[in-house]
């Protein structure tokens, strides 16, 4: 089996399949749960010589805050170590869409919540130089556009540049929720 892979649908750089499948794991998982899911990007940046169970104790307490204000978040994210040695994380969310419509208040959120947890020296990009982030997605659409948007800008997570130097667990998921 190829570890990694091109694919129509994701940026012209070699992807891990791995992750690769697990973002459209969760994104199709999702979709089958709700009519409109609101996609988004963010990268996470953590103050200077943080540590992977910090990322574990933000991500907790941001998905726990997106449930309770009843935005049904699942995600993926990975860790990178970018060319001068610091970590970040890309993280890919899914969100209500029938609740959510835009990245404002859930990047004022993760915010909050990284400054609050890990104090200052942190920030959050809001992946939003190049185009659009936040993009609606209706489980029903025969205009196909707005699902290949969302797989190619989040395949950036797959890409297999910057994961070499990383120690440790690459990627972490929601959990897949079994259909009723």
């Amino acid at each position: 089996m190829k570890k990694y892979i091109h694919s129509y649908h994701t940026l012209n750089k070699p992807m891990y399949k791995k992750i690769l499948n697990a973002i459209d794991n969760v994104r199709d998982d999702y979709m089958d749960r709700h009519s409109k899911t609101f996609a988004m990007r963010g990268d996470v940046h953590l103050p200077e010589g943080s540590d992977q169970s910090l990322i574990m104790k933000v991500n907790h307490r941001f998905i726990e805050s997106q449930k309770n204000k009843g935005y049904g978040p699942a995600y993926v994210m990975v860790r990178e170590v970018s060319p001068d040695g610091k970590i970040h994380y890309h993280m890919a969310l899914f969100l209500d869409g029938q609740k959510v419509k835009s990245t404002y208040y859930v990047f004022k959120d993760m915010e909050r919540i990284l400054n609050n947890v890990a104090g200052p020296g942190g920030s959050i990009n809001h992946c939003d130089d190049k185009g659009k982030n936040g993009i609606m997605i209706k489980r029903d659409d025969p205009d196909p556009r707005n699902l290949q948007e969302v797989q190619r800008q989040f395949s950036y997570l797959a890409k297999i540049e910057q994961k070499d130097n990383v120690k440790g667990k690459t990627f972490f998921r929601s959990q897949i929720k079994k259909k009723k």
